[in-house]
């Protein structure tokens, strides 16, 4: 990612396009292709998705990587829901997934939600969105107020530049979620929390809602991912990343690039 910040420069650019929400820009190299929402240029870049090339399935980014950690458990029937398309990065490996795999057999329902038209053309013209795939042109909170589905796998990453949208945080937003979900469900959410503070908040929110929570830390970025659910996820563990086959097929370094997983249950 350092190195692609690096290359973020105007001779790499290859689509630029105004939009309701701000500009979206689009760059590559010779073996990746980038998204940004803001003009700013190398160190500064805050890159929203990044895919290869050569390998669209691939999930390059440890922190998008244990955005699928709930394939730690075998996975029947699928029902999905993600929040957030960006550069279709969880639709192409979960398409991969079903249809090169023994890892997903059966998908059942998946679902993505996108407020932007222009992000979803981009994601088509630039980054391979499989089709046909369902994506809903609304607001993730709008979706989850409607919400008539229970999914098994709910995924987050909402971002608008480095800042997310104030309903995370709103206990109106997460009552719905639950809604949406079954006695087993796992609801995965990207998380750059500015402060200790701000993210002790949203997990003393998250605790009202969901009776286990995974808080999962880097060594090299500042994200975090957090899982939730109604039931334990005390399985989610580096020890078990390292032995599974699914992560040492998609993503083998993932258990190193780790630096810990906390657990928070309530049984």
């Amino acid at each position: 990612m350092r190195q692609l910040k690096n290359e973020t420069l105007k001779c790499n650019l290859v689509q630029f396009k105004q939009t309701t929400l701000g500009p979206i820009y689009v760059y590559e190299n010779a073996q990746y292709r980038w998204l940004t929402l803001d003009e700013k240029c190398e160190q500064d870049a805050v890159i929203q998705g990044v895919m290869s090339k050569s390998n669209a399935e691939q999930v390059l980014v440890p922190v998008n990587q244990s955005m699928l950690l709930f394939l730690l458990k075998p996975v029947t029937n699928l029902k999905m829901l993600n929040l957030g398309l960006g550069t279709a990065g969880v639709e192409r490996v979960i398409y991969y997934l079903f249809n090169k795999t023994k890892f997903l057999n059966t998908l059942h329902t998946f679902n993505t939600v996108e407020i932007t038209p222009d992000v979803v053309e981009i994601a088509q013209t630039h980054f391979y969105l499989p089709k046909p795939h369902s994506v809903f042109l609304q607001s993730a909170e709008q979706f989850i107020q409607q919400c008539k589905i229970k999914y098994d796998v709910i995924t987050i990453d909402i971002f608008s530049g480095e800042y997310h949208q104030p309903f995370l945080n709103s206990a109106l937003f997460w009552q719905n979620v639950t809604r949406c979900c079954n006695s087993s469900s796992q609801i995965t959410l990207n998380l750059n929390p500015k402060t200790g503070q701000e993210l002790q908040l949203l997990l003393a929110l998250l605790r009202k809602y969901f009776k286990a929570i995974a808080l999962v830390e880097f060594n090299e970025y500042k994200n975090i991912v957090i899982v939730l659910s109604p039931s334990s996820l005390k399985h989610i563990s580096v020890d078990n990343i390292q032995d599974s086959d699914v992560f040492k097929h998609l993503a083998p370094n993932l258990y190193q690039d780790i630096n810990h997983i906390y657990h928070i249950e309530s049984f």
